[in-house]
């Protein structure tokens, strides 16, 4: 009897635990492979840290930054996202509805953090959007400073569908809970630019296809620059990223998030064919084949 009644007791207990949503945290740069995560802002009035007029919304991508880093220069690899249904939709909705018919002064960006082992050449890892086509001087100093945002993530973690859903999503305005508020970040620091630590505007607005760019520490001397690789496919094989060759994050306002790798236009691939035949007709004159 004794036996039957601890058997039934841990049946209980594992269908209760089981019964139990999982935390579904995002993972950021503390486990050292964190999510995309895209940020969605709005600020509505003089101030982008006060008042009642300010909106932000935080997505969990579900995409790790490894898996992002290993389709960096695959010609065709695309993604997309959709914010208006699911453990994103209550989010996406609340954002939209506040900002009304400002829609066109909402801004985006998307990031991934990996600040495991800053005190080592390429320990602070961070995935950026930066609608530019040369990244400006960013020392390794300033690369670790973006560790910063993590206080964001934490604060974040425990709203919204964060802790009920895989890849949940949240909102906040300037006067919710320290850090989470995308323009409020250790009190006063904007996301945008990583909290002042890039001269970069990492936001867009909405309809804009924006570059993505890796950043990471190049040694542990903290003044020298990091080193700034843009998301693409170099087509001409001239060494840079330009024009077309990069790869794009766009969020539109009907609530889509696309990325889409450089893809070489036709007569970029008739170039390349026809480069290639030729080089393997100087083989076979070489081989006598």
């Amino acid at each position: 009897m004794k036996m039957n009644f601890k058997l039934k007791t841990l049946t209980v207990a594992v269908l209760m635990a089981a019964s139990v949503p999982a935390y579904a945290a995002i993972e950021g740069g503390t486990t050292g492979n964190g999510e995309l995560l895209l940020n969605v802002r709005y600020y509505g009035g003089t101030s982008a840290t006060s008042g009642d007029d300010d909106i932000s919304a935080v997505f969990d991508l579900g995409f790790k930054m490894n898996d992002m880093l290993a389709s960096n220069g695959q010609t065709g690899f695309n993604k997309s996202w959709d914010m208006t249904g699911g453990a994103y939709g209550a989010s996406w909705n609340q954002l939209m509805s506040f900002v009304g018919a400002n829609a066109g002064q909402v801004e985006f960006s998307v990031i991934a953090l990996d600040n495991t082992n800053p005190n080592t050449t390429g320990g602070s890892r961070y995935l950026t959007t930066g609608n530019i086509d040369a990244y400006p001087s960013l020392g390794n100093a300033n690369v670790k400073g973006f560790a910063n945002m993590e206080n964001y993530i934490d604060a974040n973690n425990s709203r919204g569908t964060h802790a009920t859903d895989a890849n949940g999503a949240s909102v906040a305005k300037p006067t919710d809970a320290p850090n989470t508020y995308f323009a409020a970040i250790n009190g006063f620091g904007e996301g945008d630019t990583w909290l002042t630590k890039t001269t970069v505007d990492t936001t867009q607005v909405l309809g804009t296809a924006q570059n993505f760019w890796s950043l990471t520490t190049s040694s542990t001397s903290s003044l020298a620059q990091g080193i700034k690789t843009p998301f693409g496919v170099d087509l001409d094989h001239d060494g840079k990223i330009t024009g077309n060759e990069f790869s794009k994050f766009t969020l539109n306002e009907s609530g889509t998030l696309t990325y889409v790798s450089a893809v070489p236009e036709a007569e970029t691939w008739a170039m390349l064919m026809a480069g290639l035949g030729m080089l393997g007709m100087m083989v076979r004159r070489r081989t006598g084949v």
